[in-house]
């Protein structure tokens, strides 16, 4: 029982460890979603250019050059933000999988300890 314990000990700080890098792993890819989904809304608002740039092209809104540029622009950045969410599924379930294993491990442990502490015990009021 005791070789059991001092396994737990060890394993409970490697758990923890693989948890926070789960759990770092998640924030990168939460920051990437929110930096692609501020891209897309840059390309949305509409710019403004100095009155020197102006143009009979620009007022009618033929610039087509730009048009495409902004909409093959978008179709880049919604393919990245789609494997970005993706990607977050994917971690979401490394996440859930890391926590249940840690709490499993601080339960088990927790258990272990009563049990070791219980046999202390009874082998004192010998």
């Amino acid at each position: 029982m005791a070789q059991s314990s001092g396994d737990m000990e060890r394993l409970l700080p490697l758990l923890e460890m693989a948890y926070q890098a789960d759990q770092l792993k998640m924030a990168k890819i939460l920051a990437r979603i929110r930096d692609l989904r501020a891209q897309l809304d840059a390309l949305e608002r509409p710019q403004t250019l100095p009155s020197e740039d102006i143009t009979a092209a620009t007022l009618v809104g033929a610039d087509l050059l730009w048009e495409r540029w902004v909409h093959d622009r978008k179709v880049l950045i919604n393919q990245e933000l789609a494997l970005a969410l993706r990607d977050r599924e994917m971690a979401k379930d490394g996440l859930t999988k890391a926590l249940s294993k840690r709490e499993a491990a601080k339960q088990v442990q927790k258990r272990v300890s009563i049990g070791v502490r219980q046999t202390q015990e009874r082998r004192s009021s010998w």
